[in-house]
Formats: C-alpha cells, sequence, structure tokens
C-alpha cells in the first residue's frame, strides 16, 4: 500500500507554535491520552467537517504532510499519532481557540520553501492550485514513494 501525501495550509502563528517549534508536553499540566506518553511534540489539526473527517481517516503513521502558507510550502513531515481532541485541548492551549480536533502529530519534521508551481507540478495541479483546508492527493496524481518525494522536496530546496 503507498502511503498518502497530504497538503495542508497553515497560518503562521500556530504554525510557529506546534509544527516549527516542539512543544515541551513536560510544561503542560494535562495532555491529552494519546499524547501523554511524550515530553515534546510537534502537532497540527484539521477542523471539523465532512471532507476534513473523511481526509483525517485516511492517515497513516509515515504519510507524508506538506505544510502550505503564502504561495510556498514551508515544511514537511510524517503523520505520527492521529487523535480527536474533544476536549479542545490544542485549540485551547495553542492556538486561540481556532475550531481545529482532527490533530495528528508530525515526525521527521523539515523546514523548507518551495514554490506552489513546484509542487504542483510534482502532482500534477495547475499552476495556481493551491489547498484550501487538508487535501489528500490523489493515488493516480502520486507515482514516487513518501520517502522519494520527501527527498526529492529536499534536494530541491537546498538547489534553491
Amino acid at each position: 500500500m503507498t502511503a498518502n501525501v497530504f497538503l495542508v495550509p497553515c497560518d503562521p502563528g500556530n504554525f510557529d507554535r506546534t509544527v516549527l517549534s516542539q512543544v515541551n508536553l513536560t510544561e503542560i499540566s494535562k495532555t491529552p491520552d494519546p499524547i501523554a506518553d511524550l515530553t515534546s511534540v510537534r502537532f497540527w489539526g484539521a477542523r471539523d467537517g465532512e471532507r476534513n473527517k473523511n481526509y483525517f481517516e485516511k492517515m497513516n503513521r509515515g504519510d507524508l504532510v506538506l505544510f502550505y502558507q503564502d504561495g510556498a510550502y514551508v515544511g514537511i513531515g510524517n503523520v505520527g499519532r492521529t487523535f480527536v481532541d474533544e476536549e479542545k485541548w490544542a485549540s485551547t492551549t495553542f492556538w486561540q481557540n481556532a475550531p481545529s480536533k482532527l490533530i495528528y502529530t508530525i515526525e521527521e519534521f523539515t523546514e523548507l520553501s518551495i514554490p506552489r508551481g513546484a509542487v504542483n507540478r510534482l502532482f500534477d495541479y495547475g499552476p495556481d492550485y493551491y489547498p484550501q483546508g487538508l487535501t489528500r492527493v490523489a493515488d493516480n496524481r502520486v507515482s514516487n514513494t513518501v520517502r522519494t518525494i520527501r527527498r526529492a522536496l529536499e534536494m530541491y530546496n537546498e538547489k534553491h
């Protein structure tokens, strides 16, 4: 089975707080059970909604996530754990009440800066395409393994 690739829009402030920087969970009084055994974590979330929920339910450990912001992809990582944050821990503790409770941890995160057009070419999207909400790249648009895609993006980033 081929791993999934997800394109995710992100706002700078929340992204900086929970993905770009690891969250030290030893400084937090109460953490959700699915991540309570971790000392630090990077995580992101999607808002409720049928489409987001459908894509979230397809997420598996090791799937690739590309973070999009202001015309460029600014980070890449792999999905770790997933859980539904019914207590709204993430949104009330870190995201100024953003209604995102479909939470996934990010492993092997790399900060990068790749223009939207380069990623669009990789997945055969039109030049002006950008993700609006959690987006799973269709299987017929993913022609390589997650590892190969990740390495290609990292190499592109290094050259530019």
